[in-house]
């Protein structure tokens, strides 16, 4: 089983961004979010700081992974993108309320150039039925 997920609280890519909100199979939720508008192709008008930037893909990831009958608590492996350095601190501040204390993903933090005026992009491996 593969099935394409599709959320209205995500990125809406069309045809001319050759990825998917998410990727389903019988275990595993593979997701990404960024804070990407496609009616002007450039990042969200809402994500005026990081700590902005960094809700809304994560709320975006959630909505994804419920769609699949998974939670943030599912999450076992993210990547975390960032355009420069000097947002991991306010980044970090907001991702890390996601999980209780002790309780995070494994996780890397790249510094590259992210497309679309994106500051911060996270994509997330997701192993369904293991949250508690």
């Amino acid at each position: 089983m593969r099935r394409i997920i599709q959320v209205a609280n995500g990125p809406q890519y069309d045809e001319t961004y050759p990825l998917s909100q998410g990727v389903e199979t019988e275990t595993f939720v593979f997701a990404n979010g960024m804070a990407f508008d496609n009616d002007t192709r450039t990042r969200m008008a809402e994500a005026v700081t990081i700590a902005d930037e960094t809700r809304i893909v994560m709320e975006s990831i959630g909505s994804v992974l419920a769609d699949a009958g998974a939670t943030i608590d599912d999450i076992v492996k993210t990547t975390v993108y960032l355009s420069e350095r000097s947002y991991y601190d306010e980044m970090n501040s907001v991702y890390k309320t996601y999980w209780q204390p002790g309780q995070y993903p494994t996780r890397a933090t790249v510094y590259v150039g992210i497309g679309s005026q994106c500051r911060v992009e996270i994509d997330v491996v997701a192993v369904k039925g293991t949250s508690r």
